[in-house]
């Protein structure tokens, strides 16, 4: 969400009750920065707490596969509860990347990544525009039924261990 584009970042006529109740009981930043403007650089960042340069996931054709231990495997094999739900864009389920379970994981396709969309020379032949771009616009679509399926699971795991007794990791 653009960080201006709310009533309680004082925009003149844009009205976000609901953004606006959770800015008054949370944290709002009026600055994020990433390490990579890409997506799957840009998690496995996250994952791992490294710069991309560090850990070679310089594009969407390279996805983090566990190498080197993230966060998720050091609280894992610290005993914590670790589960993750939605999209993660690793390079597939079976990478060891910390997660007891993986709930609607979405993984890089066939573990190899957009090649397509990476700057190489000589530039590989293009698959052409992404199917997903067919589907998407006005109204629900697979896109945001996804998301909603994301949040529902998650609202459900939250209840379920909001009182465990052990650390967990969501």
């Amino acid at each position: 969400h653009v960080h201006n584009l709310m009533g309680c970042a004082g925009h003149p006529f844009i009205r976000t009750p609901n953004l606006d109740a959770l800015a008054k009981r949370a944290t709002r930043f009026s600055n994020a920065y990433t390490p990579s403007p890409i997506c799957v650089p840009a998690r496995a960042s996250l994952a791992t707490g490294r710069y991309v340069h560090e850990i070679g996931c310089w594009d969407n054709a390279i996805a983090y596969d566990g190498k080197p231990a993230g966060w998720a495997q050091h609280l894992s094999d610290a005993g914590c509860v670790v589960e993750s739900i939605g999209k993660l864009h690793y390079r597939n389920a079976s990478s060891p990347v910390g997660f007891q379970r993986q709930q609607h994981a979405v993984h890089i396709h066939d573990g190899i990544g957009q090649v397509w969309g990476s700057v190489r020379d000589p530039m590989p032949e293009t698959i052409g525009p992404s199917p997903l771009y067919n589907r998407i616009g006005a109204g629900e679509s697979d896109y945001n039924r996804f998301d909603a399926r994301v949040a529902d699971t998650a609202v459900e795991w939250l209840a379920e261990h909001a009182r465990d007794e052990k650390p967990w990791t969501l």
